[in-house]
């Protein structure tokens, strides 16, 4: 039995001494830059813009088209007194009313409550992105994409 316990001694060791190569991470290719070539602090990024409001009375006629999801299409503007935003677009909000919002043919309009049309009165939320920068750059803000418009019924009085 001190035979076996010798020779598993001695094997062991012997795994020890032989020794195998690390493998190491290659690294960057030798044309391969460490850091971007420019500086992506003055790209745009996006944010929610979200706008709540009620249509204005100056609102012209929008032709609506339905899509296949339920939801409708436009395109021109839409006119709004803001009364509610997100931080990103508080200054609708203070500025002058009623404010002008484009809409695009990817816009997205839903019609709440057996709504068929847009008319004045109605409360709207417009929900889209915006492109803005860092304030470091002396770039301005892009104006607001919006991906949707939820529309709802004049809100009834008591």
């Amino acid at each position: 039995m001190r035979i076996h316990t010798k020779v598993g001694a001695i094997a062991a060791a012997g795994a020890l001494v032989v020794a195998v190569p690390a493998m190491a991470h290659p690294g960057p290719p030798a044309n391969h830059a460490n850091h971007p070539s420019q500086s992506h602090k003055c790209t745009a990024h996006n944010v929610a813009y979200i706008v709540s409001g009620t249509v204005d009375s100056t609102q012209g006629t929008l032709t609506l088209t339905k899509n296949s999801n339920g939801t409708y299409s436009t395109t021109g503007s839409l006119v709004v007194d803001v009364t509610r935003t997100n931080h990103w677009a508080k200054g609708e909000k203070t500025g002058t009313q009623p404010s002008t919002f484009a809409l695009t043919s990817t816009t997205q309009i839903r019609l709440d409550n057996g709504l068929t049309s847009i008319a004045a009165g109605d409360r709207v939320k417009l929900i889209g992105k915006q492109g803005v920068f860092a304030k470091k750059c002396n770039i301005t803000a892009l104006s607001p994409t919006f991906r949707m418009v939820v529309v709802h019924a004049p809100a009834k009085k008591s």
